[in-house]
């Protein structure tokens, strides 16, 4: 039955589950030629909408249940006269993510179709829509990593073959079931943010092909476990395999397998690591006559575990959940067990030689069919090598005619987008029925010119399709972000012809206005990575990183908000980035640091971060209908970390892990850069309740800031040294100082008359020599990272010392340059499991335009009152342009003859005030 009033549907009842993807379609009549065509849409956890077989758009941005935000989207372009077919893909997670909440699986549709003679169509989501559980899409399939969502794993010839044009067959369709809301979401309101930028994308080369060869003379058995997802982000369990395996002979073999404690017969196995494979380690053992008995007891890490075992071809040996030859089943799975029985099982003190070693109470064993494998193309891939063929570096590649000189080892196929990309790879590919391909997606390559896929365990970014026979095209669901991108097909390669790689992006729709540029290179791309960086990393979020994360912390989003002020001049997605993170709010008041996924009050310095943000949102904007809204949690938020008193002024976060840097220093106990950022938090608090015209309330967080500021003058400062440090001496009699115990006292104006001076100097001295060995290899060989270089350039150019900024602008990043980087990296130092596009550490775009080319807004609220007061330093010219919501401002201003001659041309409705 039909209804113009739109509910939530699902396949089932309950929308429960671990990785679900529900195809649903309706079929609409229009008349006459479309004139107009407005769909509004949410899924849980994400969808994708298709009009007569084009897909229009993906969404919904990411938000909490009890605020979802449906989005608004025309499809007019799609439409045609007479019949017409709405289709949704919706895949729901089922597991808390850094991009979600647990999940529920439900879809919303909403809409009105009109034609030329004015008649309109109503859509909306209802028992008549038909709602299948797609059978090609796998569930099982591992999270890609410890932060992020399920692979995709699809079959082609499994998913019915036009589903999503007009005129499909449905009938065998069973309907939607409709659902009630109000056990899971709460009121749907508009979208707040646009719709993302899903243009296409190309490669910019081919950069290599290989010939990707498993180890010779092997056979491979695997299979997966995954947690049903339940629990936390990460959870971790244990889990059991078993196999019986039949040897024609005593022999000694070598099997391959990663990780677990093994046993042969009861006897505990030792593996040998290779080093020529990255998640492989050999098992020499001794079997005997017949059957031998193989178990492995495992960790789940993550959710998941995928079980690989090779074992020599030219051996003679069957593998056999029942000890028969031929049996359907290769493996025993015991569990996986979480909590109490996890613990259990690892605190088995005996050898499992036979199933019924395993307590009863951890039982039953379940049988792992023969003709099912793990399907996790990461693993497998790891046991490949990699041959290098030569044919050239164009896009296009002859595959048949590789063939012949591959045989049957899988190609791989390695493409350059030339920078980083945050999208979704779109394949156009002719194959035979069964083909497999798969996608990886880094940022580093290998020395040998291969994808560096395996940079950093559980991170396990690729997606994998199985295609169905002739011409298809193979448009993966979720965006991931990459500069590498390989194409590893395995099958009849004879059959496969690649007619076309590219990407549709998933960015953050904004327009490059910022532009920057000095009589200094370095600073010139400097500026442009912080740039590259930032558009890389705005999604329907600011994202720490596109590859290995893609998530929103509150640490990283105040540093992105400034360079993308001086980049692109956007304020809404900063405004939903707040909205986020105070709807993850806690009882207590705490702020998740990453607003979906971990708990909140981690890192507490994180949320004291949160009073800043909405300060420097409010300050800039002038929108303080937002801030009123926000007072209540606001208040909850500084009333939480005032609860974090020690004593009778000082704050303690022991046990809450604060962040504040990884660089060299000491984040435990009664800590001065925690007290700082709490400091910082009440007097922004106050500063907003002052814009909201809550006058005395601000007069009592105002007080309670310079209560707290007096107290970490006094319990920090170390006399002998002239210098903040990280703990109060009289706790840590050999405490040190450190960048960030000085930095925050020097930028909020915490340090006295007196300290300042000497604590700058500290600091100066600090940052001058902020590599500890020549070539730093981790954080802690630096005095400083590139995030909280954020706060440290800020009490530089706060503190007047321009040309120390200017060196350690040149010094750090000059040092990604030279490594070729093409956005900011994650750390000064680049660690193998680093991100190389981290927008964390764009602070060189926000200083060098707002300092060096100068535009500042002195007037709080007020956005059309600027000012121009460039800090020169060593420059002797800089010119640029700062985006502003009414146009672009202009400055340019060279040194001549010891004065800085300054030109500046501002919107309309702007005002320019000059240094006083």
């Amino acid at each position: 039955m039909r209804s113009e009033t739109p509910e939530f549907i699902w396949s089932d009842a309950t929308g429960e589950g671990y990785n679900r993807w529900v195809l649903f379609r309706r079929e609409v009549h229009l008349p006459a030629e479309p004139r107009a065509g407005t769909i509004r849409i949410f899924a849980d956890t994400r969808y994708r909408l298709l009009v007569n077989g084009r897909i229009v758009c993906h969404g919904p941005a990411r938000f909490y249940a009890a605020r979802p935000e449906y989005d608004t989207v025309d499809v007019a372009p799609y439409l045609r006269a007479g019949a017409n077919a709405v289709a949704v893909v919706v895949n729901s997670y089922g597991r808390v993510s850094f991009h979600s909440e647990k999940s529920l699986g439900g879809l919303w549709v909403s809409g009105e179709l009109t034609d030329a003679a004015g008649t309109v169509v109503p859509l909306a989501s209802d028992a008549s829509w038909r709602a299948l559980p797609s059978p090609a899409h796998r569930s099982d399939t591992p999270i890609l990593s410890f932060a992020l969502g399920p692979g995709e794993m699809l079959d082609a010839r499994d998913l019915p073959a036009g589903w999503a044009e007009a005129g499909f067959d449905d009938t065998a369709w069973p309907p939607a079931v409709t659902r009630d809301r109000a056990d899971h979401w709460g009121k749907l309101v508009p979208r707040s943010i646009p719709l993302l930028d899903e243009r296409e994308v190309l490669p910019r080369r081919r950069i290599g092909t290989w010939a990707a060869r498993p180890v010779a003379d092997e056979k491979v058995y695997s299979l997966i476990v995954t947690l049903p997802g339940e629990g936390p982000l990460r959870p971790d369990g244990t889990a059991c395999v078993m196999t019986y395996v039949h040897s024609p002979r005593a022999q000694r073999v070598t099997l391959g397998t990663w990780w677990g404690k093994h046993w042969l017969n009861g006897r505990a196995l030792e593996p040998v690591p290779r080093d020529d494979l990255a998640r492989r380690q050999d098992l020499p053992v001794d079997l005997n006559e017949g059957w031998n008995a193989l178990a492995v007891r495992e960790a789940v890490r993550n959710g998941w575990w995928a079980f690989y075992l090779a074992v020599p071809a030219d051996a003679g040996l069957s593998l056999s959940a029942e000890k028969e030859i031929g049996s359907p089943h290769t493996f025993l799975v015991g569990g996986p067990w979480e909590g109490e029985a996890a613990a259990a099982a690892d605190g088995l003190d005996r050898p499992i030689a036979a199933p019924e070693d395993l307590p009863a109470e951890l039982g039953p064993w379940r049988p792992w069919p023969r003709d099912r494998s793990a399907d996790a193309p990461c693993q497998e891939r790891a046991w490949k090598t990699f041959e290098p063929i030569s044919d050239g570096t164009s896009p296009a590649v002859n595959v048949p005619a590789l063939a012949e000189r591959i045989g049957d080892a899988a190609l791989s196929l390695l493409f350059d987008f030339g920078g980083e990309v945050l999208g979704r790879p779109r394949l156009d590919f002719t194959a035979a029925a069964g083909t497999v391909v798969d996608v990886t997606y880094t940022e580093r390559l290998c020395p040998d010119g291969t994808a560096d896929v395996h940079y950093r365990y559980f991170v396990d970014l690729a997606d994998r399709t199985v295609a169905r026979a002739g011409p298809q095209t193979w448009h993966t669901f979720h965006p991931k972000g990459f500069r590498y991108l390989e194409v590893l097909v395995r099958g009849d390669l004879s059959a496969f012809e690649l007619h076309r790689v590219a990407a549709t992006r998933a960015s953050y729709p904004v327009e490059a206005v910022g532009r920057f540029a000095c009589s200094d290179p370095v600073l010139n791309e400097a500026w442009a990575l912080g740039r590259a960086a930032l558009h890389a990393c705005m999604e329907d979020a600011f994202l720490d990183c596109p590859h290995r994360e893609r998530g929103l912390y509150s640490g990283d989003f105040l540093v992105q908000f400034f360079g993308n002020l001086a980049a692109y001049g956007d304020t809404r997605l900063f405004r939903r980035c707040i909205e986020l993170f105070l709807l993850g709010q806690d009882d207590r008041g705490m702020i998740r640091p990453g607003a979906h996924g971990l708990e909140a009050g981690r890192h507490p310095d994180y949320t004291a971060i949160l009073p800043q943000a909405l300060w420097a949102y409010g300050s800039r904007t002038g929108d303080t209908a937002f801030l009123r809204e926000c007072l209540p949690r606001l208040r909850k938020l500084v009333a939480g970390l005032d609860a974090l008193r020690a004593g009778a002024v000082l704050l303690d976060a022991t046990g809450m892990s604060p962040y504040v840097d990884l660089s060299y220093m000491d984040r435990d106990g009664v800590n001065c850069a925690v007290n700082c950022f709490v400091q910082r938090g009440f007097f922004d608090a106050a500063r907003v309740l002052d814009l909201c015209g809550e006058a005395d309330e601000a007069a009592a967080w105002r007080a309670r800031a310079d209560e707290l500021a007096d107290a970490i003058r006094t319990a920090f400062w170390d006399e002998p040294r002239g210098a903040f440090t990280d703990r109060r001496p009289a706790d840590v009699p050999d405490t040190e100082p450190s960048v960030p115990a000085n930095c925050l006292p020097l930028l909020y104006d915490i340090a006295s008359e007196d300290q300042a001076p000497r604590a700058l100097e500290w600091l100066a001295d600090a940052m001058a020599r902020n590599f500890r060995v020549p070539d730093p290899a981790e954080n802690r060989d630096c005095n400083v990272t590139s995030y909280f270089s954020f706060y440290a350039l800020g009490a530089l150019y706060h503190c007047g010392r321009v040309e120390e900024a200017e060196a350690f602008l040149r010094t750090g990043w000059g040092r990604m340059l030279d490594a070729g980087a093409w956005t900011t990296w994650e750390y000064f130092a680049d660690p193998r499991g680093a991100s190389r596009c981290h927008a964390w550490s764009c602070s060189p775009t926000h200083y060098l335009s707002s300092r060096v080319l100068g535009v500042r807004f002195p007037e709080p609220g007020n956005p059309n009152v600027v000012a121009v007061w460039p800090q020169p330093g060593t420059l002797q010219w800089a010119a640029g342009v700062y985006p502003h919501p009414a146009g672009p401002i202009r400055v340019r201003w060279e040194v001549r003859g010891g004065k800085v001659l300054l030109t500046c041309e501002a919107p309309h409705g702007v005002e320019i005030v000059s240094q006083p």
